[in-house]
């Protein structure tokens, strides 16, 4: 993959749009990105993470802390990366998660991630392509695909992180597993070597649940059988330590309690037989007595039926006549509901006249039919009246809306045409407004310039005034300096006179009789000189000296700080023109009021002119909209018109149909009532006289019935009238005393009853009631103790079948778990794996020594052939093989740990380890061609000539068109990188890109 340009606006410590166009900043195949620390280089690696895979580059990190927190809330944060692979030339543009303004209002809204991906012919098109998506799914697909590497891929092999593998290099096995996985994505194998594990563990559940089983099968069979606790206790440890010799134990077992089972059975066919001779004795007994009391109550039910004989024989003869009656009961219902009838219309024809009009209270039915025709036309003609009043209410409704409608329009003309007039001298002054800010503005430049200059004047004045004040004690210090440079330089000759005067006595101690004097020469000393108290030594000399020249050099350094500062009052003076301060200071403040004006100036010119336009389409607006109220005006002025007068005339047609009453609809629903009142009343006479004809008819009908069926009057058949129900009743009360009588007869008739002998003597019945019970309780308890025996027997003898079944599932399940339970000890690390080298780490130590292999070829060029890495996976303690690592140094032919290395040396062999990382994972990932790599800090530990061979290394990296980016502040780079990428912190901590190429 080969990075061609990348674009950010809003990101991290970049608060406006920086560009970087890689095609040119890496044309020689290496370049140098360098900044101050927090400057922001790592957040141009993140910008491009970001770009490609829609996270940053530290997995940890949050996406949403890439938006610049130093740009315009409202600016859009926005990365632009163009990238080709293997695929073709690609163009995305992400914008991350991140809170703006409202539009409206206050607060903040969030705007949701955005990605759009283009295809391109040239990387130089910044604008056009084909768009394949703006779905973000979509798009993250397409760019893995595309790249072939994933985001974890992506930021172990383009961008190499020395301070993960310097540490990577001396992490615990653990923790190397850890990123070796993250990178290589092993944990397939993990996740397999977990399922493995798994399938172990439940294999080892199932064998534990075989046993529990037969355990819990022993118990069931002693609990079933009723074992003590002692012997069912030896069961249970015989099943676990010899299961072997458990079938005969159980056989036993199984013998005891067939035995008790057929003496229980015996005892209860005995008990049994005894039982039923009670019971045949007793219910003889029983039976010869139910006869006897048989014989006497049906004797006493024939006493007392003869004594209830002649009351049936007088309630037949009644039934006889009531029969007799039944006939005549129709005629006597019909006269009675005719006799109804009439009272009724006789009290509808009273109301009916009472409900009319009093003159028509006598007329015949013909003079009443007359009356209702005439009532119904007039009904009829007030129809269209009825109407008109019906509407009129709306139509004066309508003519106060059409009032009130035209009195709004006559206000909205008058609103018009005011705020039309008014418009004219407002436009002026708005354009007015305009051309001043526009004057305004166009001096932005120009005040921007000078407000640059008042500030750096203003810096001038102060610092020239803080230096001035400083010079005195310059002054100072240096005459002070130069002073005591004198009084030494008098002090030291005067120490040389006494020197001198005093080297005599120095000569005298010196003379040795017979040797000569070295002044004159003589061997003879007759008065030699001594020195005094106060003589001066050479060492005092040499002291006082050295004391001048450090003072002489103090004096030195005073004079030339003097003359330094005099030097930057000159030149700060000339800087700020010759103001002080306070006038430096008012002609800032004075530039930066002026600035402030134009840059409000410019950022009202679009206001205004947007406003100023508005207010000329608004006169527009207004014209059209007072001719369209103005025709509105006139329309609802006629229409008011037009219904007022319709409304008067429709008035006078309601009044005149009124005639009288509070409306025409009262009038006629008086009139509907009245004609309806007159019907009724017709009606009423003529049911009267068709109930009375009904009487009379039916009161003859009666009449003929009576004298038919043998009764001389209606009070005769009354008599003897009954209804149905008492009939009947009384016919099934005569009907059941009759086959009671019958019955009796019978009973005493028969032959059950022919040898019973009312004086006879009988058994005792409670006593052999009382030895038929007993017999039942000794057959009941020996029944159930049968019962239990056999259900005891036939529960053990399943017991023993499921124990039979539990030993060979648990032998059955010991050989089928097998191999499962060996595989997930050995996958696991245990059992016979000697090395307790689970799968994971071992299919990682294999891409661990693969790593290594390909290290050792750029370690070999670093190090000059002096050190090799080797994968060790020596035990330490208890803890499992793993990811060791140690160096070999082919010097010394020795093998020592990494903790060992200098720290240049652990510089060039985490690069190493870096670079072969990226080539093993590139050759993993179908050869993805890695065009653009970058190495991140740690070439400060290097000395020269290692660093000489790791830029050469790295410059080999460029063959194939490969280009390399060096993350770094070391100052020789730069005099070795010439492509630079310079990351410049600006004095408002926000930063900026300057490159050079």
């Amino acid at each position: 993959m080969q990075l061609h340009h990348l674009s950010m606006t809003a990101i991290g410590p970049y608060a406006g749009t920086e560009v970087i166009d890689f095609s040119t900043v890496g044309r020689t195949g290496l370049f140098l990105l360098e900044g101050p620390t927090g400057a922001g280089k790592s957040t141009i690696i993140d910008a491009i993470t970001f770009g490609l895979y829609g996270k940053v580059a530290q997995a940890s990190a949050d996406v949403e802390r890439i938006h610049s927190h130093h740009a315009d809330p409202r600016a859009v944060p926005v990365v632009v990366l163009v990238f080709e692979t293997q695929s073709g030339i690609y163009r995305v543009q992400r914008t991350p998660r991140f809170e703006r303004p409202k539009s409206r209002g206050a607060g903040t809204t969030v705007q949701q991630p955005t990605v759009k991906l283009w295809r391109l012919q040239t990387p130089d098109d910044l604008e056009g392509g084909e768009l394949l998506s703006a779905n973000i799914g979509d798009c993250d697909d397409e760019i893995t695909r595309a790249v072939g590497l994933t985001r974890d891929q992506f930021v172990q092999t383009v961008i190499l992180p020395q301070g993960e593998f310097a540490t990577f290099l001396r992490a615990r096995s653990e923790d190397k597993g850890k990123l070796l996985e993250k990178v290589f994505g092993t944990a397939f194998f993990r996740r397999v070597q977990e399922q493995v594990v798994e399938a172990g563990r439940a294999a080892q559940a199932r064998r534990q649940s075989a046993v529990d089983e037969i355990r819990m099968a022993v118990h069931a069979l002693a609990v079933s059988a009723g074992l003590e606790a002692e012997r069912r206790e030896a069961l249970e440890t015989l099943s676990r330590t010899a299961p072997e010799l458990l079938e005969a134990e159980l056989a036993q077992v199984v013998d005891e309690l067939t035995t008790r089972e057929r003496h229980a059975r015996k005892a209860s066919r005995e008990a049994i037989e005894t039982h039923k001779q009670m019971a045949d004795m007793v219910s003889d007994a029983r039976l010869r007595m139910q006869r006897r009391e048989r014989l006497l109550a049906l004797q006493q039910q024939e006493h007392d039926l003869g004594r209830q004989a002649v009351r049936f024989a007088d309630l037949r003869a009644e039934v006889e006549r009531a029969k007799q009656a039944q006939p005549v009961a129709g005629a006597v219902r019909t006269l009675a509901l005719s006799e109804g009838h009439l009272r009724a219309a006789e009290t509808r024809l009273r109301k009916a006249r009472e409900a009319v009009d009093p003159s028509l209270r006598d007329r015949g039915a013909a003079a009443l039919r007359e009356a209702a025709a005439q009532a119904r036309e007039v009904v009829g003609s007030l129809t269209g009246a009825i109407s008109l009043e019906a509407a009129l209410a709306g139509r004066v409704a309508e003519l106060a809306r059409l009032r009130e409608r035209l009195d709004g329009t006559r206000r909205s003309v008058g609103a018009v045409t005011t705020e039309l007039q008014a418009l004219p001298e407002t436009i002026a002054a708005h354009d007015e407004a305009l051309t001043e800010a526009r004057r305004v503005a166009a001096l932005l430049d120009g005040r921007a310039a000078e407000g640059e200059r008042a500030r750096d004047r203003l810096e001038a004045a102060l610092a020239h005034a803080a230096a001035a004040a400083r010079v005195p004690a310059a002054e100072g210090t240096a005459t002070e300096a130069l002073s005591v440079v004198a009084t030494a330089e008098t002090s030291l000759a005067a120490l040389r006179r006494a020197r001198i005067e005093g080297i005599a006595g120095e000569l005298g101690l010196s003379l040795v009789e017979g040797d000569p004097c070295p002044v004159c020469g003589s061997i003879e000393h007759p008065s030699p000189a001594h020195p005094t108290l106060d003589a001066v030594t050479a060492e005092q000399i040499e002291a006082e000296e050295a004391r001048l020249v450090a003072l002489r050099d103090r004096a030195a350094l005073a004079a030339e700080a003097l003359g330094a500062l005099r030097s930057e009052v000159r030149e700060l003076a000339a800087r700020c023109d010759g103001l002080d301060a306070a006038a430096a200071r008012s002609r800032a403040e004075a530039a930066a009021r002026e600035l402030a004006e134009s840059v409000r100036a410019r950022s009202d010119v679009e206001a205004a002119a947007a406003r100023l336009a508005e207010l000329r389409a608004r006169v527009d607006t207004l014209g059209a909209e007072a001719r369209r109220l103005g025709a509105d005006l006139a329309r609802h002025e006629q229409a008011v018109a037009d219904l007022d007068t319709r409304i008067a005339e429709e008035t006078s047609v309601v009044e005149q149909a009124r005639d009288g009453h509070p409306s025409v609809a009262a009038r006629r629903d008086g009139l509907v009532v009245a004609a309806a009142r007159i019907d009724d009343l017709v009606d009423a006479l003529g049911q009267r006289d068709v109930a009375a004809a009904a009487v009379a008819e039916d009161t003859a009908a009666r009449d003929a019935d009576l004298a038919q069926f043998g009764f001389a009057d209606v009070e005769e058949w009354m008599a003897a009238e009954r209804g149905a129900e008492w009939i009947s009743a009384r016919t099934r009360e005569i009907s059941e005393f009759e086959r009671a009588c019958t019955q009796v007869r019978a009973g005493l008739s028969g032959p059950e009853l022919a040898d019973v002998q009312l004086d006879a003597l009988f058994d005792d019945i409670d006593q052999l009631e009382a030895l038929a019970a007993a017999a039942k309780k000794e057959l009941e308890a020996a029944t159930n103790e049968h019962g239990s025996l056999r259900d005891q027997v036939a529960r053990t003898k399943r017991r023993v079948a499921e124990i039979r079944e539990a030993l060979a599932g648990n032998a059955t399940v010991i050989a089928e778990t097998a191999d499962a339970v060996r595989v997930g000890q050995l996958v696991a690390g245990n059992g016979d794996n000697q090395l307790n080298l689970d799968l994971a780490k071992y299919v990682l130590i294999r891409r661990f020594t693969e790593v290594l292999s390909a290290a050792n070829t750029e370690l070999g060029r670093f190090s000059g052939g002096r050190y090799t890495l080797e994968h060790t996976d020596a035990k330490k303690g208890n803890a499992k093989s793993g990811l060791g690592v140690r160096v070999h140094d082919m010097h010394t032919n020795q093998v020592r740990e990494v903790g060992t290395l200098s720290g240049g040396e652990t510089f060039y062999v985490s690069l190493s380890l870096a670079l072969a990382l990226a080539e093993v994972v590139r050759a993993e990932s179908g050869g993805v061609d890695l065009g653009t790599l970058f190495v991140d800090e740690g070439f400060g530990t290097l000395d020269p000539d290692v660093l000489d061979d790791v830029m050469h290394t790295l410059e080999g990296l460029r063959e194939g068109g490969r280009t390399v980016g060096i993350v770094s502040h070391v100052s020789e780079l730069k005099s070795r990188v010439a492509d630079r990428i310079e990351v410049v912190v600006k004095p408002d901590r926000t930063s900026t890109l300057r490159i050079t190429a």
